[in-house]
């Protein structure tokens, strides 16, 4: 996730992080069978100055 950077720093941004890392495992936990949709190879990231991360992350689950 991005939070800005300095004076434009998100306020929420620690709170959010202490949601993240409570509700991915949770998640993750109740849904055993989740899987990625596509092979990790077809997987685009974004390479650009200020975001690195996943274009879309499909997933399924049975």
């Amino acid at each position: 996730m991005a939070f800005g950077y300095v004076v434009h720093q998100c306020l929420g941004q620690t709170l959010a992080r202490a949601e993240l890392e409570i509700a991915l495992p949770t998640l993750l936990r109740r849904l055993p069978n989740l899987r990625l949709a596509v092979p990790r190879e077809e997987i685009r990231f974004r390479h650009d100055m200020s975001i690195y991360g996943v274009h879309e992350l499909p997933v399924t689950w049975e």
